[in-house]
């Protein structure tokens, strides 16, 4: 089996138990890598990305973040109303700059400034260096697809080994939107030539906390 056809059995099998015949490990090796180790794998994954991790406690990285937002001429900051870590760290890290909070909305309608989006992920997988959000019970994806700059919000306990073990929590009620962020918006569509940013934030940020 090659890997890509490991890759789809897995997640069928994560959605619904579909993929592989009854008794057979999912491919891959079974889930279970102790936690610290999944963590170290996510950064090491998610940098090399080109994402740029931070790690908590939240007190010690706010400064570091604000120095990276302010490197990137962000003036603003906007999270999911819903959202209380991103409300939190957001509000938080308005002296840093200065700063000032907007919204989504204020954003998608074609605000002028350079925004950094804040949410909370649901999960983050170490193999990949990917980050999930969903719109599960309604929440909003814009700070992940329309700022500048998008910082994640994600919890030690929450960094799964592999991406089924990341899909088998929605299998019981699965949001219509699933975002895997992977470091930050690139593509190579025109003339080979990499560009940062066309489809999404031109940086990535995980603030790890535990």
């Amino acid at each position: 089996m090659n890997e890509r056809e490991g890759l789809f059995r897995r997640l069928s099998a994560a959605c619904g138990g579909h993929g592989a015949p009854a008794g057979e490990p999912i491919p891959g090796g079974a889930p279970g890598t102790p936690e610290g180790d999944r963590i170290v794998q996510f950064a090491n994954a998610f940098t090399a990305a080109g994402g740029f991790l931070l790690h908590g406690p939240v007190e010690s990285a706010l400064s570091d973040l604000g120095e990276l937002l302010r490197a990137e001429g962000v003036t603003a900051l906007f999270f999911p109303e819903d959202d209380t870590a991103a409300r939190e760290i957001a509000e938080a890290l308005v002296p840093f700059g200065p700063f000032s909070l907007t919204t989504g909305a204020e954003v998608r309608g074609g605000s002028g400034a350079v925004t950094a989006g804040f949410r909370a992920a649901e999960a983050a997988i170490a193999e990949t260096g990917t980050i999930v959000e969903t719109s599960a019970g309604g929440k909003t994806l814009l700070p992940g697809l329309i700022a500048d700059v998008h910082v994640s919000i994600v919890r030690t306990a929450s960094v799964v080994a592999r991406m089924d073990e990341a899909l088998a929590s929605f299998t019981a009620d699965p949001p219509r939107n699933i975002s895997f962020l992977t470091g930050p918006s690139k593509t190579a569509d025109i003339e080979q030539t990499l560009t940062v940013g066309a489809h999404g934030p031109k940086k990535a940020i995980a603030l790890l906390l535990p």
